[in-house]
């Protein structure tokens, strides 16, 4: 991206701050957030709201050792969770209403996974029963939990957020967002 994308700022808010509040909001407890480069810009970022910041020092590595370090630390937080919601702080249409949508159909369904689907798959935000926490916590470094949502299809429900498909990864990504998002004047 060129600069600490978790600092962009939309809606007055940085992305990281505005993903944190959402989660919060939709009432997920305990909140952890991975940090890894500029990790103490971002914890600074946050520092006033109910989170808990968790740093992956290898995050150069890829997902999946943020992944593990980020359920880690909400294991070393609440050793009892009955699932995990992992979740991007670069989907700027994330909000507090689709997490608990996707928590209720979580404990509705029966499923161990549930996820948002849109781009004709399942993806972030996703939820996973503390059944899959062994696998996740075994995902290569350079994996996301994509992978075990895709591997095993029959075991995820699944919820429509066609904003979803949105992610700003890149800087034609955020540039795109900006402009057909000004900010209020």
């Amino acid at each position: 991206m060129g600069s600490t994308k978790q600092l962009l700022r939309a809606g007055g808010q940085s992305l990281v701050r505005r993903a944190c509040i959402a989660a919060i909001e939709a009432g997920c407890k305990p909140v952890i957030v991975v940090t890894g480069s500029n990790s103490n810009a971002v914890a600074a970022e946050i520092a006033d709201l109910s989170v808990q910041p968790a740093l992956n020092a290898d995050w150069s590595a890829g997902i999946g050792s943020s992944i593990r370090s980020g359920l880690a630390a909400a294991l070393a937080e609440a050793p009892s969770i009955s699932a995990v919601i992992l979740m991007l702080c670069d989907q700027p249409h994330l909000n507090a209403k689709i997490l608990r949508d996707l928590m209720t159909t979580w404990s509705t369904a029966g499923n161990p996974m549930a996820a948002c689907h849109y781009s004709g798959a399942p993806g972030s935000p996703c939820c996973f029963a503390n059944s899959m926490f062994d696998q996740l916590s075994r995902l290569p470094s350079t994996d996301g939990a994509k992978k075990l949502l895709l591997a095993n299809p029959e075991l995820v429900t699944s919820i429509p957020w066609p904003q979803g498909e949105e992610d700003l990864d890149t800087p034609a990504d955020w540039q795109h967002f900006c402009q057909s998002n000004p900010p209020p004047t």
